[in-house]
Parts: C-alpha cells; sequence; structure tokens
C-alpha cells in the first residue's frame, strides 16, 4: 500500500485512442477483441514475453478463439529501420488483421510503426521523411511488460536510423494502441537492472514533461504523482523484486509518465540520448537517461524552477522554489539513482571525449525538433557539459 493506504485496484484508463486495462489477470480483457479478428500477427524480443508468462497467456486466448497467429520474436533493444521495415513485410505477407505487441518500448514502438506501414504501405523512411505519409493503421494491442516505457498508452515511436547514428521519434493518432494491457504480474521477472532502467526512464518522462515548452498545470500534477510513487516505491522494489504491490505502483506511475509526454513532450535529456543509444545500442535507454539527467536538470531547473520544484521535492523536502537551488537538485536527483542502485558512467559503454563534436553535430542535425521544445535555448555548451559529467559522473 502507498503512504495514505490505498491498495491499487483492477481498472481501465483511456488515453488518446486507447483503452489501458490496469490491474492483475487484466489480459482477460483482450478477448472480447480478439474474437471479432481471423489472423493475429505477435511481435516479441527474444525472451522476455516467454519468461513473464503473458506470451502463453495471448496464445492461450487465441487458441480458445482458434485464431491464426505468427510470431516475430526478434526485436532487439533500440531497434533499426531494417527491422521495423523487415516485420512490415512479414505482417503484410502474412495477412494480418491486427497485430499483438507483448515487450517494453522497443517492441511497442516496433509494433506501432509497422501496424501503419502494414496498412499504408512502403517502409519506415518514408514515414520520417513526411509525416504526411501516415493514413492508418492495423489494429494493435499493446502488452506492457515494463514499468518505463508509456509507450502502451501514447502516440509516439522510436527507431534508430543510420545516417546520422541516432535514434528518431515518430508520432501519429494511428499510432496509438486500441488495447493496453498493464499487468503487473507480468513485470515479476524483470530483472534488477531493468527493474531500474525502466523506472528511470519513467521519472525522466514525468521530470521532462513537466518543464516541456508545452506542459501545463495537469502534466505537472501527473508528473508530481509519477516521482512521488516512484521515489517511494521504488527503493522497496529493488530490494524485494517480487513485491507485486510494488510493481503495480511502479507500473502505474510508467502509465501516467506516458500520457504525460503525450500530452507534452521530452526534449534535452531524451534528445541526446538518443544519440547515444543510437551509436551504442548496447546502451540500455534508462540508464542513458539517468547518465545525462543530474546534470541536464541543473539547466532545467534555473529556468523552471517553479514546476520541477513540486515535482522534484519528494526527493528532498529541503529543495526550495528557488534558481539558486538547480545545483542541489542535480545533486539529489543523483543521489535518489544511487540510493537505488545506479552509478553507471557513460565511459563504461565505450564513449570518449573524441566522441563530442559527432553527438553534437548529430543532436543538431537530427533531434533540433527535441530541443525546442525544453524550456530553455540548448546551447553547444550545455550539451557539451552534460555529455562530459555522464562521461566521468562528476
Amino acid at each position: 500500500m502507498g503512504e495514505n493506504g490505498m491498495k491499487l485496484k483492477s481498472c481501465s484508463v483511456r488515453s488518446g485512442k486507447t483503452v489501458d486495462y490496469f490491474g492483475i489477470n487484466s489480459i482477460g480483457n483482450i478477448e472480447s477483441f480478439v474474437s471479432n479478428v481471423k489472423r493475429v500477427y505477435i511481435i516479441t524480443s527474444r525472451s522476455a514475453a516467454k519468461i513473464s508468462g503473458a506470451l502463453d497467456d495471448v496464445v492461450a486466448i487465441l487458441n480458445r478463439y482458434k485464431i491464426s497467429y505468427r510470431i516475430y520474436d526478434r526485436v532487439l533493444p533500440n531497434p533499426s529501420t531494417n527491422t521495423v521495415n523487415e516485420v512490415s513485410v512479414d505482417v503484410w505477407r502474412f495477412r494480418a488483421d491486427a497485430i499483438i505487441a507483448i515487450g517494453g518500448g522497443s517492441v511497442i514502438d516496433v509494433a506501432k510503426i509497422v501496424s501503419v506501414i502494414a496498412e499504408c504501405g512502403g517502409v519506415v523512411e518514408n514515414y520520417i521523411a513526411d509525416s504526411q505519409s501516415f493514413c492508418g493503421s492495423l489494429p494493435l494491442v499493446a502488452v506492457n511488460l515494463t514499468h518505463g516505457t508509456g509507450s502502451e498508452v501514447n502516440r509516439y515511436a522510436v527507431v534508430t536510423i543510420d545516417q546520422p547514428r541516432t535514434k528518431i521519434g515518430l508520432a501519429s493518432e494511428f499510432m496509438y494502441p486500441i488495447i493496453s494491457v498493464d499487468d503487473p504480474r507480468y513485470l515479476l521477472s524483470l530483472p534488477l537492472n531493468q527493474t531500474i532502467y525502466t523506472t528511470l526512464d519513467a521519472f525522466y518522462h514525468a521530470v521532462e514533461a513537466a518543464c516541456s515548452r508545452n506542459s501545463s498545470p495537469y502534466i505537472v500534477a501527473i508528473a508530481e504523482e509519477v516521482v512521488k510513487i516512484i521515489s517511494e516505491w521504488l527503493p522497496k522494489v529493488v530490494k524485494n523484486l517480487n513485491d507485486i504491490d510494488g510493481r503495480s505502483w511502479l507500473l502505474y506511475a510508467s502509465m501516467l509518465a506516458g500520457i504525460a509526454i503525450d500530452n507534452s513532450r521530452a526534449h534535452l535529456i531524451h534528445a541526446i540520448e538518443n544519440v547515444l543509444s543510437g551509436l551504442n545500442t548496447n546502451l540500455p535507454h534508462g540508464a542513458g537517461l539517468a547518465m545525462l539527467g543530474p546534470a541536464a536538470l541543473t539547466y532545467l531547473y534555473a529556468s523552471e524552477y517553479e514546476n520541477l520544484y513540486r515535482v522534484l521535492r519528494h526527493l528532498d523536502p529541503s529543495i526550495q522554489p528557488d534558481p539558486s537551488d538547480n545545483v542541489k537538485v542535480g545533486e539529489a536527483v543523483r543521489r535518489f539513482q544511487q540510493l537505488v542502485g545506479f552509478s553507471e558512467r557513460l565511459s563504461s559503454y565505450g564513449f570518449t571525449i573524441d566522441d563530442i563534436d559527432r553527438i553534437t553535430e548529430t543532436i543538431e542535425k537530427a533531434l533540433s525538433y527535441a530541443l525546442k521544445l525544453a524550456p530553455i535555448d540548448v546551447t553547444r555548451e550545455i550539451i557539451r557539459d552534460v555529455y562530459l559529467k555522464a562521461l566521468y559522473l562528476v
């Protein structure tokens, strides 16, 4: 139970065109949809869907209604355009009339883009170049397996491109899943490192949404709830990965954070990280954000201290709504991350000071749209400073 003694119950939540079914055994809510389709294409990663038990549950439902299905289980973290295009062709050849994604952000993002390409044709590069190419999508069900993505309740998807080497975001009303499932049972198999990484991903979704140029009192209220929940429950869950109540609350926080960025946007921290994990796809997205976040927040807090005070005071009650507390805020975030077991640095992933010009140039060339949503004018000097501090963890 939370601070107020309230225990999370199963419920449904609407976000955009998505109905999210939240709670234990909520997977059963896909039956009414599945019973009306004939051919389903399932997209997963190599093992998470199987280990969590989610794949078995979905297949059992499909078999109960005698639905034909095919499984693609080779989605990797930070997936490439080649993966998206390969799956899109296979979905079209299979003549699927619906897609079910079972996984975290990488899996759900692939499924979102594939759902559009399978309906409208072309390749993912067409949609990156021209957002007007979106014409519709196959119905998509998203079964979420992490408490970090938020992709199950929003219209965004990210894919890794080659020129320049980075991750880039796509957005369309057609990429909302029609149904999503957030069942905390499936998160009990999430290992410790992914538990930390994905929760910190949700944390930074909330923080950046709260201080985006598109933010609002509604978003700040959501973001405050997200950080309050994470600050209470993540330290407990890392000590007991089988804490189903804790998993439920972190999953709820992640879902809220997904709604926050759907109505606002991520910007500075995500923009830098998208280049980093595009260059090294072995860098977990949440880990990259956590390395960059403390330094970036010293700049963001100095500008948007009123909104960020409401959100971040739950990490350190001594924080004041004053721009002069910006360094203190960065230190408070770093201490919290260390408290839950995170102290990684970019140098451990092969990054060096020699990469800084390439990273800065790629951000300016491919991700300037994200930087424009930051509440500050993001200069090269700011990007360099945030990167260097994440490189050596200072």
